[in-house]
């Protein structure tokens, strides 16, 4: 009996070896950033004080939420809303999402909370309440305003 390797095995061996970092490179480039810019409005729905709240919000989201999971990097100490969005996309997609899954996901979620946050800053500032009550009669109709302008998916699908 023989115990070597022939020239043919160790190459073969090689370049399994060099295509798993290539792989692995290739996966993370394809991952396209996110941003939180302010969205266009026509002057007579412009109010500046929600666009900068939901901008701050979403900046916070993605670096404390969304990018650990969607690069698969856990935090030392994950915070609630990245525990969230991992449980949401592991229930629906267990460990094979995407991008896309991770922005239907973030949508949900980080809306959810908005919605929420909002109603508070509006309730507190007369004059943001002022404002909003101008354009629109109910938290639902702000939230189907905003919601397609700050959407985490790429084309607002």
């Amino acid at each position: 009996m023989k115990f070597g390797f022939s020239a043919f095995t160790i190459l073969r061996n090689m370049r399994l070896i060099l295509l798993i970092p290539i792989i692995f490179l290739l996966s993370c480039s394809s991952v396209e950033k996110r941003e939180a810019i302010r969205a266009d409005h026509d002057m007579d729905m412009n109010i500046p004080a929600v666009d900068d709240f939901i901008v701050s919000q979403k900046k916070e989201y993605i670096e404390r939420c969304y990018m650990p999971v969607l690069k698969r990097i856990p935090s030392n100490a994950p915070r609630p809303c990245e525990t969230a969005l991992f449980q949401l996309l592991e229930r629906r997609y267990s460990m094979n999402y995407t991008q896309d899954h991770v922005d239907m996901a973030a949508d949900e979620l980080f809306f959810k909370d908005i919605r929420d946050r909002l109603q508070k800053k509006i309730k507190a500032e007369s004059g943001l309440r002022r404002a909003v009550s101008k354009r629109f009669s109910s938290m639902d109709e702000i939230m189907a305003y905003y919601k397609p302008k700050y959407t985490f998916r790429k084309s607002g699908l």
